[in-house]
């Protein structure tokens, strides 16, 4: 029966313990992390905080400067955690900048993260 019970679930993908779904293995990426944050920031972020992510982008609310994403100076935590937490929960008033999670996976986000600290590096 135990058997029956770990192949059926298995067939399902669905954890015979917890009866929830199992976890997916997601695909090999095809490009590095570093490509992969690249295209998440020009496609999310590079509208505000500009090409090279110092607060230059022309898509920004009117009166609203967007961070410099390069340099050493962070308004709202500069540990990856942080900037983790501030592009998926946004900076209230959300006009300053909307949150993230919605639109960006957590891989995403993490990517970014990367993505801003390698281009930092070549800032300087």
């Amino acid at each position: 029966a135990l058997i029956c019970l770990l192949v059926l679930s298995a067939l399902s993908g669905c954890n015979p313990v917890t009866r929830e779904p199992a976890a997916v293995v997601p695909a090999a990426p095809v490009a590095s992390g570093k490509e992969l944050g690249a295209a998440i920031y020009a496609k999310n972020c590079r509208a505000c905080h500009g090409a090279m992510a110092k607060g230059d982008g022309v898509s920004a609310t009117s009166g609203v400067k967007p961070a410099n994403l390069v340099d050493a100076e962070w308004s709202h935590g500069g540990s990856d955690a942080e900037i983790f937490r501030t592009i998926k929960l946004g900076i209230d008033p959300f006009d300053m900048m909307s949150p993230m999670g919605k639109r960006m996976s957590d891989d995403d986000i993490w990517n970014t993260v990367n993505f801003l600290r390698d281009l930092a590096k070549q800032a300087k």
